[in-house]
């Protein structure tokens, strides 16, 4: 997607709205609705309706209901703990996909423990991720087992580095000096509190006590993405995160998370997470035109990523979105993009 390069020098490209697309900004309230009307100027086709107005929600119950009594058409995304409902609803269309969004546990590895990779590999194996996808994500989700997702052309399915093993785990914290476990904190956002409380109890078979700092996303972010310094003073060992690059290329998966020039505040390397050889293979992908060749450095880079485990994955989310029967022509891109270009209502 090119946006236009005169908005760009202008510096109005994030408050103005300037695009060749098939609608037009006719409306923005923030924190409230958008309306678009048809562009009569559009180069090309489009069979979707004069106008959509996109209205916002943090109430996941609010849409769920707004959806099944036709207040609305669609509603994305869906959470996951209303899908069985809105899946048995006649009146409603819900959608599942491979999603592009990849959850994970960013562990501090400035952190006196975490600062040990042996560590960091007892917690991925003390992770029972088919649980957590059942008792969390309601089965719409998928266990990660790489920084990539599925979805993405460099994905490496044969990665497997840490399937489900308490006795192993005890193992690494044992001689790692960690017998008897240690005590950290992670930070998450309130929608996110019910994955870290089945952590919790996950993590306390192997003696690692987590004590769980529910904020709301201002704050969360304030403490996500604070520097070293800040994060030791405030106690922070790790934070619960998302990231979704679509289908935008692996560079904007691992570069911002991974990379040592991408540490908080600056990018979103949330843990500090610094390897040499890491950095190498991201840079030499990145600049890489055979896509052989590219592809087996980005290989390289997940299991080298894996290996040092710099944070303990969880799963990848499905992009679910529902629409009422009679619309039709709705698509999704991985990464959770909804397309109403071509929307019919019947």
């Amino acid at each position: 997607l090119i946006v236009s390069p005169q908005a760009d020098k202008a510096g109005t490209i994030n408050n103005k709205a300037d695009g060749t697309g098939p609608y037009k900004l006719a409306q923005y309230k923030s924190g409230e609705f958008v309306l678009e009307q048809k562009n009569p100027d559009y180069w090309g086709k489009s069979a979707g309706p004069d106008e959509i107005k996109w209205t916002w929600s943090s109430e996941p119950s609010v849409m769920n209901m707004a959806l099944q009594s036709g207040q609305v058409d669609i509603i994305n995304p869906v959470p996951p703990q209303f899908a069985g409902m809105l899946k048995n609803n006649p009146g409603v269309q819900l959608k599942q996909s491979p999603g592009a969004a990849v959850f994970w546990i960013d562990l501090n590895t400035q952190s006196k423990a975490l600062s040990d990779v042996r560590v960091r590999q007892a917690l991925n194996f003390a992770t029972d991720q088919q649980a957590l996808v059942k008792a969390v994500m309601f089965g719409y989700a998928q266990p990660a087992n790489s920084p990539l997702a599925p979805v993405d052309a460099n994905y490496d399915k044969a990665l497997h580095d840490y399937p489900y093993d308490v006795q192993k785990a005890k193992d690494l914290l044992k001689a790692a000096g960690y017998a008897d476990g240690f005590a950290m904190s992670i930070a998450v956002q309130a929608p996110d509190a019910r994955t870290a409380q089945v952590l919790q109890g996950m993590w306390s078979k192997i003696g690692v006590k987590l004590s769980v700092r529910q904020m709301e996303s201002g704050v969360w972010a304030k403490a996500a993405f604070a520097d070293a310094k800040e994060k030791a003073a405030q106690g922070t060992d790790a934070v619960l995160a998302s990231w979704s690059s679509g289908l935008y290329g692996s560079d904007l998966q691992l570069r911002p998370l991974y990379h040592s020039s991408s540490f908080a505040p600056g990018g979103a390397n949330l843990g500090f997470f610094s390897d040499k050889r890491t950095d190498e293979l991201i840079d030499s992908a990145a600049s890489t035109l055979d896509d052989a060749q590219r592809k087996a450095l980005y290989f390289q880079a997940q299991q080298r990523i894996s290996g040092l485990a710099p944070q303990v994955l969880l799963y990848y989310q499905d992009d679910l979105y529902a629409t009422r029967k009679n619309i039709s022509g709705v698509t999704m891109q991985p990464g959770g993009q909804i397309v109403v270009r071509d929307a019919v209502k019947k």
